[in-house]
């Protein structure tokens, strides 16, 4: 039997145990677990595979049909399923309250199928009795456990029983009152007499309803009342039977269900889909005029708390987190929300004392970050904060809150702790680029990507600016100075944003998880295209170089798929230059420092890019085996255009300190002769950039290695 199996036979087990003594059951105990075996089995596999759970309908209606009618079957069924069930490995918390709920229902609804039947036996056996036998009908009167009241058509009492008179709680027997609509209207008389004068009136054979009473004591009770008409020997309406369920706990425990569906368990507060409730019914109920303000929040680093200190320590900081909120919001109209995992929403209908937004994001924050002790450790919390404030007029709930996360994942961007206030024409423009993102696969498939490719030099062939050991100079009607490597960069003939460029593509992919997809594509394209070169122009082709992106990077199967291209394209380990970014190996111990490591000892070149903005990279070079450094792109545009500052110099003095570990330095984007003056001043080794050749497709690559062996040999 597998671990899901096994768990199923437990849980059904426990269910048994629990119902057994409920109820008298026609079967035995073997049989009994059998049956709910097979229910526990159907709702878990349709809970598993997203379907509705109709196999929780029919185990509600199964315990009625196996007589297990008293509220307490339903209850234990209900405590042993709602702690089980998101035991099972296959399943979560979210699926089963739905599957409770559909369970209670039907279980309901098949006891009041059930309950009717019986009713309708009672009054057509009434009628019976009332004509032939009142021994027979006093025996039923007496010992039925619903509530039973006959009145004459003016709703005179005429006779009860006691399960009448102890669902009101009167323990002697008398309903203490001589009329059915003083018994059971309390307060809503004209409702039930004009129900009454139908029944009499014959415009109905009987009617039903469910209501609250006011018990003797004082507690209220929930009953379904059933209503037949009774008639004479000539079909005359003489009276009228009233038949009286209690049904309190049926309709707590449905109003708890009710409940936990629209309200976060952990925390108490409202769940998303109550959440979207509210903010549409808000909306709608507001002046058009008036405006509201939307707070999504998204706590920073709460993985690390469920990490290193359990998951009990990180819902303990989930519920601090829900408090605070409800204290810094306790003088506004809001309604605040627990509507993800570490995810909170708050919706305020603004008036003239409302802060601004700045104000509340960093309220929110300052509050949060004040520490609080669990078993002597000081926890708190900050967040990231999407914020958007608009007229409740022209525009639906999920469009606002559409917004508020769009808002969110954009301040998210910039760092932790920070927030940032919706912007419509930056939405525009990211809706735009996620649109374009969201057609990557296809374009994948379709072979809408190609690869350019960036030569690079060496500095030191630099004789002067203008001019190159060994070549004239570097424009494009001359033979540069020889190509040392090429790095292969991502293109993207966009039909309705035109030209993307590599920075772009990766940033897109990234967004919509083709970075390993469209990763591998690169790597084996590029490889293929390198072994070309290899196989033409022999050891004066250049080494192929490849900067991977952070996912790429981190990648388990990354030195499986690099070995995977080799193997097909018959590229050498050593004419492969594989980049990883500083930002994916700083952590330490983490997987793409286990990557560098393994391609190393493949053979594979190895680098680290985005060097520069920060001297924790120096630490990589002493503890991996780096042979290159690329400088950050964006550092070196900035540097372009002030060499003499001083970040400049700082920038500059890195350049040695590298050559300290063994590592050359590459400098990419190098747009002027004056910038790679600059830079071979510095020391750096290696330069690529417009000065030397723009990023091209391989075509025009080939005919410059040509050129270049044509004039090594003339």
């Amino acid at each position: 039997m597998t671990r899901h199996g096994q768990a199923r036979r437990e849980l059904a087990s426990r269910w048994a145990s629990a119902v057994e003594t409920t109820a008298y059951l026609p079967l035995s105990r073997a049989e009994l677990r059998q049956r709910l075996a097979e229910l526990v089995d159907a709702m878990a596999d349709q809970l598993a595979t997203g379907q509705k759970p109709q196999a929780a309908a029919d185990a509600g209606a199964t315990l009625v049909r196996l007589h297990c009618t008293d509220w307490r079957s339903l209850r234990r069924t209900v405590e042993v399923l709602g702690n089980g069930l998101p035991e099972l490995p296959e399943l979560s918390g979210t699926e089963v309250i739905t599957a409770l709920g559909m369970l209670s229902a039907s279980f309901a609804d098949e006891l009041r199928r059930r309950t009717l039947e019986q009713q309708e036996e009672v009054a057509k056996a009434l009628e019976h009795v009332l004509r032939l036998s009142e021994a027979r009908f006093r025996e039923v009167f007496t010992s039925s456990v619903i509530g039973i009241a006959i009145s004459d058509v003016d709703g005179r009492l005429v006779r009860s029983n006691r399960a009448l008179a102890n669902i009101l709680g009167y323990p002697d027997g008398e309903p203490g009152v001589d009329n059915v609509f003083a018994l059971l209207g309390q307060g809503n008389n004209d409702q039930l007499r004009h129900a009454y004068r139908e029944l009499v009136g014959g415009l109905v054979p009987r009617f039903r309803l469910e209501r609250s009473l006011t018990r003797r004591d004082g507690e209220l009770v929930w009953v379904y009342l059933a209503v037949s008409a009774l008639h004479d020997d000539e079909g005359r309406i003489t009276h009228h039977v009233t038949m009286v369920e209690d049904i309190t706990d049926l309709h707590l425990m449905q109003a708890q269900l009710n409940n936990q569906a629209l309200h976060d368990v952990l925390t108490g507060l409202p769940n998303r889909q109550s959440f979207e409730l509210r903010v549409e019914s808000t909306l709608g109920q507001l002046d058009p005029s008036a405006t509201v303000t939307l707070l999504h929040l998204d706590l920073d680093g709460f993985s690390m708390v469920n990490n290193s200190l359990g998951q009990q320590t990180g819902d303990w900081l989930l519920r601090l987190v829900a408090r605070r909120l409800t204290d810094i919001f306790a003088g506004e109209r809001a309604v605040i929300a627990r509507i993800g995992g570490d995810e909170f929403a708050i919706l305020v209908e603004n008036s003239p004392t409302t802060p601004p937004a700045a104000t509340l994001a960093a309220k929110i924050n300052e509050e949060l970050s004040e520490p609080a002790y669990r078993e002597d450790i000081g926890l708190a919390a900050s967040a990231s904060i999407g914020v958007v404030q608009r007229p409740a007029g022209g525009i639906d709930h999920t469009e606002l809150l559409r917004q508020s996360d769009a808002t969110l994942r954009r301040a998210k961007r910039k760092g932790k702790r920070q927030w940032a206030i919706f912007d419509h024409r930056q939405d525009a423009a990211d809706r735009r680029l996620f649109q374009a993102a969201a057609g990557m696969p296809g374009e994948l498939e379709n072979g809408n990507f190609r690869l350019d490719y960036r030569p690079f030099v060496r500095l030191a062939s630099l004789s002067s600016p203008g001019g190159a050991d060994g070549a004239e100079g570097v424009g494009e009607d001359r033979v540069p100075a020889g190509i040392v490597t090429v790095q292969a960069l991502l293109h993207w003939d966009h039909p309705e944003r035109g030209q993307l460029g590599h920075d772009d593509v990766v940033s897109f992919a990234e967004h919509t998880g083709m970075v390993l997809p469209i990763g591998d594509w690169m790597l084996n394209t590029a490889c293929k295209q390198a072994a070309a070169w290899l196989a033409r122009f022999g050891a004066s082709a250049p080494p192929l170089a490849i900067n991977l992106p952070v996912g790429q990077a981190s990648d388990p199967d990354l030195t499986a798929a690099v070995n995977r291209a080799l193997r097909a394209t018959g590229l050498p380990a050593d004419r492969l230059h594989i980049g990883l970014p500083v930002g994916a190996l700083l952590g330490g111990e983490s997987e793409a420092d286990d990557n560098m490591q393994v391609l190393a000892e493949m053979g594979v070149l190895t680098s680290i890019h985005g060097f520069g903005d920060s001297h924790g990279g120096l630490v990589l070079l002493e503890d991996l085996p780096v042979l290159s450094v690329w400088m950050a792109g964006w550092l070196v545009r900035r540097i372009a255009k002030r060499p003499g500052s001083v970040a400049g110099q700082a920038l500059g003095d890195l350049v040695p300190l590298v050559h300290n570990f063994g590592a050359t330095v590459c400098i990419p984007e190098i747009q002027t002769e004056v910038e790679a003056t600059w830079w071979r001043s510095a020391g750096a080794d290696l330069a690529g950039g417009d000065l030397f050749g723009p990023a091209s497709p391989p075509e025009e690559i080939t005919a410059r290695l040509a050129a270049g062996a044509a004039f090594q040999a003339g």
